[in-house]
């Protein structure tokens, strides 16, 4: 089935979730949640995103990102999570899919939504 773009929003905050296929456990060693951090912290550098807060879990992570470019957030999530789909497939001797489906994502407002929303974040374990 194919994927169609997302909508375009004037909303700067978004809330990231992507999971691992199956919800198989793809952060299950220290490793690789650093390899996933760092690459988040990488690519930000390159693209037009700010990494507000962040909850890495065993089978997901929840990513809270500032952009005004909803292009680049998709540039973004598809560099990130085909780097780390590449490194964990070669890590632990596998093919196919790592991540389930296309990433996740709701739009925070300057407000109380996005206190929230950062709050949820931090209350996780691996939280920043």
């Amino acid at each position: 089935m194919p994927r169609y773009p997302r909508n375009f929003s004037q909303t700067i905050f978004f809330h990231v979730i992507t999971q691992g296929i199956n919800k198989e456990y793809i952060f299950d060693k220290p490793e690789d949640v650093k390899y996933y951090i760092k690459n988040m912290y990488r690519l930000k550098e390159k693209l037009d995103v700010q990494i507000i807060a962040y909850c890495i879990m065993n089978n997901h992570a929840h990513i809270l990102i500032k952009t005004n470019n909803i292009h680049e957030l998709g540039k973004y999530m598809q560099c990130l999570n085909t780097k780390y789909g590449k490194y964990y497939n070669k890590k632990y001797n596998r093919i196919g899919y790592v991540f389930r489906d296309k990433y996740k994502m709701s739009f925070r407002k300057i407000s109380e939504k996005l206190e929230i929303g950062r709050e949820r974040i931090r209350r996780n374990y691996n939280c920043k």
